[in-house]
């Protein structure tokens, strides 16, 4: 297999994921599964600005999404999930187009400037464009303008993967709700600070802080091992606030680590000098990549023991990229 269909096929997975996760999230589509995970929704956002770049009508109704939900996102959160500077230009166009759909929109574009001193195509299969969106050439991309498409609906609270979207109804859109999500879907018994900081984005003294507040409120348990302070949520509790038994509550996965290590790796497959390079560098260039990817995949369960070699590089690749898709894809599929 060669890096082109790989890119390819690759791109088409993430894709595909994408929409059925949003699908399920009101965007308009309709959903080919049930997922059983509670969904990051900044970190799904951020991540679709890049995979949806090769589907357009994905990104457009996505877009058309936020807009009618941008009460129940936070602004904050999708700064911290940008991994570099084509995440900061795509979050800095859709945060400029927002702003102008709605000028009084908490999701505003303030502070944020353009990424990219020229204009490069947004979309990688895009024809002549011969009107450009001036919110997104403003970040430095080339599309047409975009018009929303007003299809989009509220997420189902009910729904497995839209616990973020209640807890924030519940708890208000910030930390609490996001600490929250993460005690109540994580399998581990207890967590500490600087774990919930790494999955929710926020600053450790800050997630440190909600906490304490959260203790004292008797809503979630503490004690400490050592000098350091661990945590734990009663899971039957919240299930019947949540109207659910405790084994109906969503699963967990660390979205901002899996779908950043994704992003890392379609954009690494996509670069046109992979084509014409030397197996040898090729090679050094997939090592690169894994060094980069091997904590956040760590941090989420995933092995990364491969070291490409000039031999098997796009093969190894492909056993790296397998188990990651498998576990972004575990949701049984919906009877149609």
């Amino acid at each position: 297999m060669n890096v082109s269909t790989l890119s390819r096929r690759f791109s088409d997975r993430l894709v595909a994921f994408a929409w059925d996760e949003w699908a399920q999230m009101g965007l308009f589509a309709t959903p080919q599964r049930r997922s059983p995970w509670a969904q990051d929704p900044e970190a799904l956002i951020v991540f679709t600005l890049e995979v949806a770049r090769a589907e357009p009508r994905l990104f457009d109704e996505l877009m058309d999404w936020a807009l009618v939900n941008e009460s129940l996102l936070s602004v904050r959160r999708l700064r911290a999930m940008c991994i570099d500077e084509t995440d900061r230009a795509l979050t800095a166009a859709a945060l400029g187009w927002l702003a102008r759909q709605r000028p009084r929109a908490r999701l505003s574009n303030h502070g944020m400037t353009a990424a990219l001193a020229t204009l490069q195509p947004l979309f990688r299969s895009e024809g002549p464009v011969n009107e450009t969106d001036e919110d997104f050439a403003a970040a430095g991309f080339l599309r047409p303008p975009l018009f929303p498409s007003h299809k989009s609906r509220q997420p189902d609270p009910l729904a497995p993967i839209n616990l973020a979207f209640r807890l924030r109804q519940i708890l208000g859109v910030g930390i609490r709700a996001e600490a929250v999500r993460i005690l109540l879907t994580t399998e581990a018994p207890w967590v500490n600070a600087q774990t919930l900081a790494r999955s929710t984005g926020y600053a450790k003294r800050n997630v440190h802080d909600t906490l304490a507040g959260l203790s004292t409120a008797r809503v979630l348990s503490t004690f400490t091992v050592g000098a350091e302070q661990r945590y734990t949520a009663d899971r039957p509790a919240w299930a019947a606030l949540l109207g659910c038994q405790p084994n109906e509550l969503p699963i967990h996965r660390d979205w901002p680590q899996l779908l950043a290590a994704l992003r890392r790796i379609l954009r690494w497959s996509e670069q046109p000098e992979l084509e014409t390079m030397s197996d040898y560098l090729r090679a050094s260039s997939a090592r690169d990549l894994l060094e980069t990817i091997r904590s956040d995949l760590a941090f989420a369960g995933i092995p990364t023991d491969l070291s490409p070699s000039p031999e098997s590089t796009l093969s190894e690749l492909a056993q790296l990229i397998e188990p990651v898709l498998m576990t972004i894809n575990a949701g049984p599929r919906a009877v149609r």
